[in-house]
């Protein structure tokens, strides 16, 4: 695996300072030893990938830099880039501002990706392989951001986390990649952060431009707090909450297992809480894939109206193929499920990203 420049304990908040939190201690010692688990799964299984069958994306070149946060705490984000040429390149980009070395390298966008997990596991691993196609498939430069989890880090963190990684790749890479186009994209919670960063960009709070969202099956609302307009047509929290693949998961999202207990009541009905309470004129042409049988199908679906009702252009892809086959890594190398058949549709509509 091609590798350059990691930080120490890649992938990381550097320091892993703990904020206060009213968890109780068994509770965060069963979720810290769930995210040990969670992140071994995934690093063996995508390592067996990359030793197998996706071997091919060994090669793509990955480093990470390091984002100093304004309370004293820092970050990481990974840099993905097909070939070491275009790798150099990139890194002469950052030191000179110059991109006449990147011009003729083929790069298609400079791609923002926000990671899954339920605003409480997770981190720069988790997704590796989703980062490491899209970067080789469309020659896409690959910015994987990392964020504070939740309960230690409540509510804004996460989010001013991820934006402060975005703000510091905009400004030492993407800015100065002039003509191409700047997608952001994030899964389930992360789609969720994804699409707060993008209101803020519309807004002009965050400084960055965005020419494309791709959030796959995103968090967009609390299921207890849905806009009066769509009320009648989000039911899948519930509907879809009896099958077996998510027992009792709208139970756990609404007693705030999945990360929503820190966001504040008085702002929980806002845009700055849930991308569907948010202005949606102006919004960048948007992709959003989402599962029949997942919990978040409506959460997606309302926010694809939300978004046409304003005049933005959308694409929905609805898969019909269970929430971990489509979203976790896109399903495809980690064995979930059987689906090879869904392989070349599925980057077919990632491209459409690049290509709206």
């Amino acid at each position: 695996m091609a590798e350059e420049a990691n930080q120490p304990n890649a992938g990381e908040i550097q320091p892993d300072v703990q904020a206060p939190t009213s968890a109780s201690t068994t509770a965060l010692d069963e979720l810290r030893t769930r995210r040990k688990e969670y992140l071994k799964y995934q690093n063996e299984t995508q390592a067996a990938a990359l030793k197998g069958r996706a071997s091919f994306l060994a090669d793509v070149v990955t480093w990470e830099e390091f984002v100093a946060l304004s309370d004293g705490v820092g970050l990481t984000y990974r840099v993905y880039a097909k070939s070491h040429e275009v790798s150099q390149a990139l890194k002469g980009l950052r030191e000179n501002g110059s991109s006449d070395e990147v011009t003729n390298l083929g790069i298609t966008g400079s791609f923002i990706y926000i990671h899954g997990g339920g605003w409480r596991v997770g981190n720069l691993d988790s997704e590796d392989l989703t980062c490491r196609r899209l970067c080789h498939t469309l020659n896409l430069v690959v910015f994987s951001i990392n964020y504070r989890k939740v309960p230690e880090h409540p509510y804004p963190i996460p989010i001013t986390d991820a934006k402060a990684g975005v703000l510091a790749v905009n400004e030492r890479y993407i800015s100065k990649l002039t003509g191409l186009p700047v997608i952001i994209c994030g899964s389930s919670s992360g789609g969720h952060i994804a699409g707060l960063i993008t209101q803020a960009a519309v807004e002009g709070s965050l400084n960055i431009r965005l020419d494309r969202t791709a959030l796959r099956g995103p968090v967009t609302v609390h299921p207890d707090h849905v806009p009066t307009r769509f009320k009648k047509s989000y039911n899948s929290y519930d509907t879809n909450d009896s099958r077996g693949e998510y027992q009792g998961m709208a139970s756990n999202m609404r007693n705030g297992v999945f990360g929503m207990a820190s966001i504040p009541q008085e702002i929980i009905e806002t845009g700055q809480a849930f991308p569907l309470w948010g202005e949606f004129k102006g919004h960048p042409r948007t992709y959003i894939e989402v599962s029949d049988d997942d919990v978040l199908l409506d959460d997606g679906l309302c926010y694809a109206k939300a978004l046409e009702e304003a005049g933005v252009e959308v694409k929905v892809k609805i898969r019909k193929v269970c929430w971990p086959a489509y979203s976790q890594d896109c399903g495809i190398y980690l064995g979930f499920y059987n689906v090879e058949y869904h392989r070349e549709t599925m980057w077919a509509n990632l491209r459409t990203i690049v290509c709206l």
